[in-house]
């Protein structure tokens, strides 16, 4: 076996590069900039754009499975993603090789009040949501076989836009920790590297999967009390004080930064419980990798 990551230098690539090396699998990755890809045994980087069809192509020579991990900023995404995400499906096509899809739970709604399955409403209150509709509608009808693992929301490895970074990077530097909402609702938080070795998973037993499969990884979920012990103990000051989330002040930045707007549109997300259910991954695989919480939490602080 071998994997293409496409986003090598991404969170989601980054870990799924490693989970991968570790089994013994090599990867290829395709950088514009090789010199951003740190060596490690098991990986050979390949200079090429996604963006151009000859240097995918190429990126994908000897590979049964490819990682599309690409990612832009939302603003970008129409056309832009859907684009490269045409390309990516093309060349797996051509290759014959199973596309794996990192998603998210953005697409999904506007019912929240069960723990989210598979086949949960896909009619999403949020412009992402749709967008990340249109992405997944594109992979459900390529030729090429893909398969789609959702999860809530991501924290551990590198990369800095997560909810989890925005909550806590000042606390690491001895300030209050921010929660955004009630303490009582369940959230889901997907740590990455488990996500990765899920992956893994996945792809060692891709013969037994349909064309098309999507799966749903719960990660943690837990309450907010929860989450703040957890990082209190991180931080190791279990009497670290814990402030709201500034939305109000945030509010007048809102027409000016770009980033406080897609941060508000996602708000809902917040405003309620958000559950994943993993009963169809853990069904398949029998076993779902999952580190303790607070040790991963731990892990993602550190």
């Amino acid at each position: 076996m071998q994997i293409t990551v496409l986003g090598v230098t991404g969170g989601i690539g980054n870990a799924v590069t490693q989970a991968f090396v570790d089994r013994g699998i090599p990867v290829v990755a395709l950088a514009r900039d090789p010199s951003r890809v740190p060596a490690r045994a098991g990986l050979t980087v390949v200079q090429g754009d996604a963006r151009n069809p000859a240097d995918l192509a190429r990126a994908l020579e000897g590979s049964e499975l490819v990682l599309h991990g690409l990612n832009l900023p939302y603003p970008q995404w129409d056309p832009a993603m859907m684009d490269l995400t045409r390309n990516v499906l093309a060349a797996a096509e051509a290759s014959g090789a199973t596309v794996l899809f990192p998603g998210n739970l953005y697409g999904l709604g506007p019912d929240f009040a069960a723990p989210l399955t598979e086949d949960a409403r896909r009619e999403p209150p949020s412009k992402k949501g749709a967008l990340r509709n249109r992405l997944e509608a594109m992979l459900e009808a390529s030729p090429a076989k893909t398969v789609v693992l959702r999860a809530g929301d991501f924290y551990g490895g590198v990369g800095e836009s997560t909810w989890m970074w925005h909550l806590t990077g000042k606390a690491r530097t001895g300030a209050a920790i921010q929660y955004p909402t009630t303490r009582s609702n369940l959230h889901s938080w997907a740590f990455v590297p488990d996500l990765a070795r899920t992956f893994v998973a996945l792809a060692e037993r891709r013969d037994a999967l349909p064309a098309h499969a999507t799966f749903h990884f719960e990660g943690h979920v837990v309450d907010g009390d929860t989450w703040i012990r957890a990082v209190q103990k991180a931080l190791g000051d279990p009497n670290r004080k814990v402030t709201s989330f500034p939305w109000m002040w945030m509010q007048l930045a809102r027409p000016f930064v770009p980033m406080v707007r897609e941060l508000f549109e996602m708000r809902y997300l917040w405003d309620q419980p958000v559950r994943m259910d993993g009963a169809r991954l853990r069904a398949f695989l029998g076993e779902v990798p999952t580190t303790p919480f607070e040790e991963a939490v731990a892990q993602a602080l550190a």
